[in-house]
């Protein structure tokens, strides 16, 4: 935090330039000049202290940006109220300045309300910011409609009428005075760099209060000259937001994640939504007052306009809360369902390692004892003595025991004992010697392989006969599920997918029973004796040891997909073609 020393000079500063301003108004006296010189200082000083407020403008949080926006905002609007003024003034017409210049005045307070409404001390999601910019319009529209109503109406539009003035001072009391409730109970809500920050806006904006108010108690009382010293306060409040502004960028706080007192952040949007809601009891009202008829007419038909335009909001608020709690409940649908595949990916992942650990134990224990029965069987069938049916048992007992071998190194082959090899492959080629190799199991099946494989596939790093043994395991399964019908067609495709190489197999057989299972161990839909439940599996774990991803779904035509991805080894040139097809500058 930045000492307090730095504000020093600061302040020395804008205290010299008050000092100044002062006694150049007490040496010009009541002149001409005098007022040229207050006009042009209560013009630009506003405009001077948005460097400070704007000082804020490039925060990292958009909350903390549109509060200062919102604030530098009030002091344009001041400064376009003083220009108003001003041009009536030098004018040198009896034209009175109060009309519009007031109700700029006035107004300018709207934007303070729905900045302190944004509340930058706290941490909030940004789709609540968007919808304070409504919650804002709502009350710039309630305040238009108290200023007409109170004060434009009860002085039948005469600006200068002792009503319209006596109104309008009594509209401005209760309005700085709400506003000043609402930056105490931010100052008390706060701690550290923010209640130093919310204690100098208190400051300001109690002086600046304070001093418009002196300044409209005097014009009601006809006693008021302009470029008098009753601007003083006025002067030195924008000069203490300036350095508030300053002191803000320079603190840079970050949003607070607790509060002592914390206030309620809907309370926007509630005194906007109540405002809306009394519209009709001031109609009513309107109806049975003691006024002329043109102010009771001009009442009811500002009554009506204001409530269509604040309904009309609440619309468009309600339309915005339903969209994005719309978009919620989707995004959660989303996380659920990704939530829900991560689990069972942890859990078929742990199932394989325990499945893993226990075949590999088992393979190890099962093939001391088979390598014996196997040797033993060889010597019975060597045995020149042994009879014909001792000979036909020796050669069932070899076909079993080889089939039991053969069981062994499948689980061997689950559990992964051994390390992969790892090269550049190229996947075009060893999907086209998969396919070689089925080519009379395929043709005895009837079934067609259309290969639409990339030209441009990058190579991928991995071990050869592992992927061709899973190229090897799908193509197999795709031509056992199309064989009840007589045949199919497989298609096998390639393409490069941002970094990875995909590939899929689609099948017309008649798809997948439970594809969620499918690379469950031991899971098979096959006749008894004609699969084990490994294959799929084993094709998993090879996949994800090299680093890849594969799935299974399917087709809403018929049929089943097999998708495989695997992380491309991608050359510079090719990453220079897939950055500028990416970014369209190809």
């Amino acid at each position: 935090m930045v000492g307090d020393r730095s504000w020093n000079r600061p302040v020395l500063l804008a205290a010299l330039f008050l000092g100044g301003y002062a006694g150049a108004l007490v040496w010009l006296g009541p002149s001409h000049a005098r007022y040229v010189c207050a006009v042009v200082v209560s013009t630009l000083l506003p405009l001077a202290a948005n460097f400070g407020l704007l000082a804020n403008g490039g925060s990292h949080y958009r909350r903390q940006t549109a509060f200062w926006t919102l604030w530098s905002a009030s002091c344009a609007l001041w400064a376009a109220g003083e220009l108003l003024w001003a041009v009536a003034l030098l004018s040198r017409n009896r034209m009175n300045p109060t009309g519009v210049a007031n109700a700029i005045f006035f107004l300018s307070m709207a934007p303070v309300l729905g900045a302190l409404a944004v509340r930058p001390h706290r941490r909030h999601l940004g789709k609540a910011l968007r919808h304070g910019y409504v919650d804002l319009a709502l009350l710039a529209i309630w305040w238009l409609y108290l200023y007409a109503f109170f004060v434009l109406m009860p002085g039948a539009a005469v600006a200068g009428s002792p009503v319209y003035r006596w109104h309008y001072l009594e509209l401005t009391a209760a309005a700085a005075l709400f506003l000043l409730v609402i930056l105490f109970a931010l100052w008390r809500a706060t701690h550290a760099a923010w209640r130093r920050i919310y204690g100098q806006l208190l400051g300001a904006s109690t002086l600046h209060g304070g001093g418009w108010l002196f300044v409209c108690w005097a014009v009601a009382r006809g006693r008021y000259a302009p470029g008098s010293l009753a601007d003083l306060p006025l002067v030195a409040s924008f000069l203490w937001l300036g350095i508030a502004g300053f002191q803000a960028a320079r603190l840079a706080p970050e949003p607070e994640t607790h509060g002592g007192h914390p206030i309620d952040h809907r309370w926007a949007l509630r005194l906007a939504a109540a405002g809306i809601a009394s519209l009709p009891a001031f109609g009513v009202w309107s109806l049975f007052e003691q006024a002329p008829d043109p102010v009771r007419r001009g009442r009811i038909d500002l009554t009506i306009g204001a409530a269509a335009v604040g309904i009309l909001l609440l619309l468009l608020r309600q339309r915005q809360m339903n969209r994005n709690r719309r978009t919620l409940l989707l995004d959660t649908q989303l996380s659920l369902d990704q939530t829900n595949r991560l689990q069972a990916h942890l859990v078929l992942t742990e199932k394989l390692a325990s499945l893993g650990e226990l075949a590999a134990g088992a393979a190890r224990e099962i093939g001391d004892p088979l390598t014996a029965i196997l040797g033993y069987t060889d010597l019975l069938l060597a045995e020149p003595e042994a009879g014909e049916r001792a000979l036909a048992t020796a050669r069932k007992i070899r076909v079993q025991a080889h089939r039991t071998r053969k069981l062994v190194e499948n689980l061997l082959r689950f559990a992964r004992q051994v390390s992969p090899e790892r090269a550049l492959l190229d996947l075009n080629g060893l999907l086209s010697s998969a396919v070689q190799l089925h080519r009379f199991h395929l043709a005895d099946r009837n079934v067609v392989v259309k290969l639409a494989l990339s030209p441009d596939l990058p190579a991928v790093r991995g071990d050869p006969k592992l992927l061709l043994q899973v190229f090897y395991e799908i193509i197999d399964n795709a031509a056992d599920a199309m064989r009840p019908a007589g045949g199919g067609r497989l298609a096998i495709g390639t393409q490069l997918e941002g970094t990875n190489a995909a590939i899929e197999f689609a099948d017309t057989g008649p798809g997948l029973e439970r594809p969620e299972r499918v690379f469950d161990p031991f899971y098979t839909t096959k006749d008894v004796g004609k699969g084990t439940g490994l294959g799929l599996s084993m094709c998993y774990g090879i996949i994800r040891e090299h680093g890849g991803q594969i799935n299974c779904r399917n087709l809403a035509e018929g049929g089943a997909l097999f998708r495989i991805e695997l992380p491309a080894v991608v050359l510079p040139v090719q990453l220079k073609n897939l950055i500028e097809s990416a970014t369209g500058t190809a």
